[in-house]
């Protein structure tokens, strides 16, 4: 978990705002949470996240060269 936010807290924001839920998960990580595809695909583009990192996912989502 991260040093801001609980579990009850971070689950309740990510659920209201799946972006910042995103965000948090790609740029902090939460331990041994996956990403779910279907919310990274959608949101992607909206992403406020490194370049190297967008690269990455697209290559592992689409098999989009960077």
């Amino acid at each position: 978990m991260t040093w801001d936010y609980d579990d009850n807290a971070f689950q309740k924001q990510a659920q209201a705002d799946p972006i910042w839920g995103l965000e948090r998960l790609i740029n902090y990580g939460q331990g041994e949470k996956k990403l779910n595809r279907e919310l990274l695909e959608k949101y992607l583009p909206q992403l406020n996240i490194p370049e190297n990192r967008r690269a990455f996912l697209e290559l592992l989502l689409w098999n989009k060269p960077f």
